[in-house]
């Protein structure tokens, strides 16, 4: 059990953010690249990382 606890890390508000953020600077290339196929895996992504930062703030997550 406490390698359970010790491998589970916490997700906080700034590191979902910074997620977002990269997530966002690879969709700028791929957009400047015309990539589709990443652009639409990239959007996928970025739809995940914004509904874990709603849960977050409504403190679902």
């Amino acid at each position: 059990m406490e390698k359970d606890l010790l491998s589970h890390h916490s997700v906080t508000l700034n590191s979902l953010l910074a997620e977002q953020q990269a997530l966002n600077m690879r969709m700028l290339l791929a957009v400047q690249l015309r990539d589709t196929e990443t652009q639409e895996a990239l959007r996928r992504e970025l739809e995940e990382i914004a509904l874990k930062i709603e849960q977050f703030l409504e403190g679902r997550l």
